[in-house]
Formats: C-alpha cells, sequence, structure tokens
C-alpha cells in the first residue's frame, strides 16, 4: 500500500491514502520532528536493553500448548494448570506425567522453547500546571490487559520496574512530555494522564523468527498507546508495525504499515477509541527474521506506552 513516509503522518493524511474517513488519532513520526536530539536519545537508551530481565511468560504459555497438542486427549486436564504455572505459582514438575512421556524429537523441540523477550516496566503520572510540567513516577504492582477474561493477557503479570537510571533523567521525561502534548492534542479538555511504559527487547534467532505479537491484531486496554519507539533493529529484516482499523462487520482492515527505523514511533487511539473519537483502531507488528544468519541472532528493541486519561 503505497504511502507518504514524510513525517509527522496523521489520520487526516491516512484518511487521503484509504479513500475515507478515520476519525481516532494516528501519528507517525519521529524524535526530531518533535524536536528533540534523536541521535543522543538513540544512542543512550541503545544498550540499556541488554540490562533487561527475561520474560518467562511467553515460554511458559508455549510450553504448554505444545503439550496441549502433543497430548490433545488430556488438554483439558494440561489447562486446568496453565493459569498457576503461567503465573508462576507452580513448576514444570507439575506437568511431568506428560513431560516424561515425550520421545526424543519431541523432547528436544519441548526444550528449544526458551524466553525470548527481553522486558521492563514503568509508571508514571504527568500533568501541567502554572510552573510547569509534574512528572512523577508510581509502582507498577502488576500489569494486566483489559482485555476479554479468555485472553491470557487478562492474567496479572509481574514485571520488574525498569531502573532509574533507564527511565528517571532528563531525555525519558522529555519524551513522556512530548507524548503528554499529543493526548492533549487529541483530547484538549484533560489535565492528566497515567503513563506505563514497556521497555522491550524481543530476540531472533536462526528458524525461529522474533514475534513481538504473538497474539495477532489486538487493543492494549488502554484510551491511547505508542505501540512502539523503536530504538534498536539489530540484524533483522521485517517487524512491520500495523494500524488496523475494526470495521462494524468485525472485520478487520490494515490502514498503514511501516517498517519504524530507530527513533520513530506511531501513537494511535486504542481501547474505547470509537466510543471518543469515532474508528475503532487495533495494532500489530509482524515477525522479524535474521538479516544475515551467519551472525546468530538478531534484536528488535522498543519503548512503548500504554496511556490512560486520568483528569
Amino acid at each position: 500500500m503505497p504511502h507518504r513516509l514524510f513525517f509527522p503522518l496523521c489520520e487526516k493524511d491516512i484518511s487521503d491514502i484509504i479513500g475515507r474517513d478515520v476519525f481516532s488519532p494516528i501519528r507517525v513520526s519521529n524524535l526530531r520532528t518533535l524536536g528533540m536530539d534523536q541521535r543522543k536519545f538513540v544512542d543512550t537508551f541503545s544498550s540499556f536493553f541488554e540490562e533487561l530481565p527475561w520474560d518467562p511468560y511467553d515460554p511458559r504459555r508455549l510450553r504448554v500448548e505444545f503439550l496441549k497438542k502433543v497430548f490433545p486427549e488430556e488438554k483439558n486436564k494440561i489447562r486446568q494448570l496453565f493459569k498457576s504455572y503461567y503465573l508462576g505459582e507452580i513448576n514444570l514438575d507439575s506437568f511431568k506425567e506428560w513431560t516424561s512421556r515425550l520421545d526424543e524429537i519431541q523432547k528436544s523441540e519441548f526444550e528449544k522453547i526458551k524466553p525470548w523477550r527481553r522486558r521492563s516496566v514503568c509508571r508514571f503520572l504527568i500533568s501541567k500546571n502554572e510552573e510547569g510540567y509534574s512528572v512523577q513516577r508510581k509502582k507498577v504492582e502488576q500489569f494486566a490487559q483489559e482485555v476479554d477474561g479468555d485472553d491470557y493477557r487478562s492474567l496479572p503479570r509481574v514485571f520488574e520496574e525498569s531502573p532509574a537510571e533507564h527511565v528517571e533523567n532528563i531525555l525519558f521525561y522529555h519524551w513522556m512530555i512530548h507524548v503528554f502534548r499529543i493526548v492533549k492534542e487529541v483530547r484538549p479538555n484533560m489535565e492528566k494522564i497515567e503513563m506505563v511504559g514497556h521497555f522491550m527487547s524481543v530476540k531472533a534467532r536462526p528458524l525461529q523468527p522474533g514475534n513481538n505479537s504473538p497474539e495477532g491484531a489486538h487493543e492494549d486496554g488502554a484510551d491511547y498507546i505508542v505501540s512502539a519507539l523503536v530504538i534498536n533493529r539489530k540484524n533483522v529484516t521485517g517487524g512491520k508495525s500495523q494500524v488496523i482499523e475494526k470495521l462494524e462487520d468485525g472485520s478487520k482492515e490494515i490502514i498503514f504499515s511501516h517498517t519504524l527505523q530507530p527513533g520513530e514511533f506511531i501513537f494511535q487511539g486504542d481501547s474505547r477509541d470509537e466510543i471518543i473519537h469515532g474508528t475503532d483502531l487495533w495494532h500489530h507488528v509482524t515477525p522479524f527474521a535474521l538479516d544475515d544468519e551467519h551472525v546468530g541472532e538478531g534484536w528488535r528493541d522498543i519503548i512503548g506506552f500504554d496511556i490512560n486519561v486520568v483528569e
């Protein structure tokens, strides 16, 4: 789908591209266009992702799915253990009656299910008064997305808090303030927002693509999101960000797609945007593979935000 690649791009531009109106806010832009020192920001944050802890939830989910597939006649019994295992309340020993019956090939495949995503989280309240902007860090007790109860993402997950040196600095504060200004532009009457930030580093291996959205096209359950501010793309190809509209008949249509480069980001409406603004926007990022398999691995590192209007 052809589209203009100069920044900033907004929902009015996308309306022109697809030939019909898109009402919910979209901003495709980069740090430079916001007036920030893009090179300094990317250079400063690029090394932080190597310090992030591994996300244990993805491999837990895939291990259970693997066992359900191998033992379909016992999948209901396996499924009953999923929640406790996913939340870390029990370990793999609880699945011994199935793991002990895997043949050598199945066992080898099972053991290949390892973490591929590193992440940390942070939470801030941001407002503006006569004296300027107020940026307050708050603790993230647990993380759960406001999605259907049958969706595993509704389960409360606990991720490590982002280290202070990653997020309690002028560069990160300025970035959040710019996001606040975008929200203020599309919701002029709002006074305060809550931003939950996600630092995510996703790994691609030979024959195993990196996948930041294994659940497919989705909403995060927030008012607005920054689906990704890309910081690093190391030895990867693919990973195209998609803005998707859910139509009245329930079908979904990609209305914009772009492979974000370091320093580029997408802001868009998320849940309830069809009520507030008029268009039901979803999002997705396609899997990415190694650009050069001889290197051995590749990484796509991003900062995302779930944004809710508080006042």
